[in-house]
């Protein structure tokens, strides 16, 4: 099973032309586990759900979706994450986050499983969860906890508005990227990180050689660049119809799980036997399966036989 860990809230996205908002289920590390559900591999999710109409709509739609509830904790008496996405032209979301006395948010190291089965293989973190309190140092020490013995996955997914020390968030990404064996980011999470024109391949080079066997950096229509042990690739995106870029780069992140899986290789010891070659073959699925999001509304991921189905088109 590869389990996801984060945050599970509600994306209210703003209609088209309208002031009109449509609520959406969200949360970068949920759509991975959706993502990773939808293309046929065994899932779970490790969050802290409110018992209010929200999170019970929550709680459904993980059910609905195969995603197993395990590692779910409940939280009557708290609310349910709220994230405004008002959509620019071209697809792009901007985002306003409504946090207080939401139940992932406040996620606390007594509330983590006293102890992962072995049939849990590997864990994503990332985004927000990992930049708020208390959650974020929860899971920051979760990580570096389970890092020796499962395979790690990281995406930082920056959100700007609800990191309130930068140097703080960079100290802690600096811990965690050694601890992880696959890491993915988008050219705008990098620029942020580095605080300067980002070089896609030099970065995704140099995490390659800090720590994560394979590292990628998105950069939304033109593609993603792949390294393994310090060399890159760069594998080009699709031409599609953009309807809105929601949960695109959560896509690409469980697209690559996914069909590492399905490989065999998504364990500490296989995943070093991975090479640039089969690292860019993988790329180019994670590419398409993006594509297919981009022209849906909201976070609505692909399953398999949808991105087989694209991928014979090309």
């Amino acid at each position: 099973m590869i389990l996801s860990a984060g945050e599970a809230l509600f994306d209210m996205i703003q209609q088209p032309g309208t002031k009109a908002i449509d609520p959406v289920i969200g949360g970068s590390t949920l759509n991975v586990a959706l993502g990773l559900a939808r293309l046929g591999r065994p899932t779970g999710y490790l969050t802290k759900l409110s018992t209010d109409y929200l999170g019970e709509q929550l709680a459904e739609f993980l059910v609905k979706e195969t995603i197993s509830m395990d590692y779910v904790v409940r939280a009557p008496g708290t609310q349910t994450t709220l994230a405004f996405a008002f959509l620019q032209p071209g697809g792009h979301a901007d985002y306003c986050f409504y946090l207080a006395n939401s139940a992932d948010c406040s996620l606390s190291k007594a509330e983590l499983p006293a102890e992962l089965p072995a049939t849990v293989t590997a864990v994503h973190f990332g985004s927000f969860s990992l930049a708020v309190e208390p959650v974020g140092t929860t899971l920051a020490d979760y990580l570096l906890a389970l890092s020796p013995t499962r395979f790690i996955s990281l995406d930082p997914n920056i959100r700007v508005s609800l990191i309130p020390d930068r140097a703080s968030w960079l100290a802690r990404f600096a811990r965690l990227l050694p601890a992880a064996d696959f890491v993915k980011a988008s050219i705008e999470d990098v620029e942020w990180i580095t605080g300067a024109k980002a070089d896609a391949g030099e970065t995704a080079r140099a995490w390659s050689l800090a720590g994560p066997r394979i590292a990628v950096i998105t950069d939304g229509g033109a593609g993603a660049t792949v390294a393994v042990n310090g060399e890159s690739r760069f594998a080009p995106a699709h031409r599609v119809d953009v309807v809105d870029t929601v949960g695109a780069g959560d896509t690409f992140q469980a697209a690559y799980l996914a069909r590492l899986d399905e490989l065999g290789l998504l364990s500490k010891a296989a995943v070093r036997t991975v090479d640039l070659d089969r690292a860019e073959e993988i790329a180019r699925f994670a590419v398409a399966a993006a594509a297919i999001t981009c022209t849906r509304r909201g976070a609505d991921l692909p399953s398999r036989s949808e991105v087989d189905a694209f991928l014979s088109r090309q």
